[in-house]
């Protein structure tokens, strides 16, 4: 599962950098796409179980 998170966080880097860049607000982008994408993941996680 772990390893399923960290994939997706990567990947969520990925096009923020490329998309954003530099821009100030590329890691604000980034906290919040990744904030959603662990609780998309923790709710099928738990809907699964």
């Amino acid at each position: 599962m772990l390893v399923l998170v960290w994939f997706v966080v990567c990947i969520i880097f990925y096009f923020v950098k490329f998309i954003l860049g530099n821009s100030g607000h590329a890691l604000e982008v980034f906290a919040v796409l990744s904030a959603v994408a662990i609780f998309l993941i923790s709710k099928i996680r738990h809907k699964i179980k």
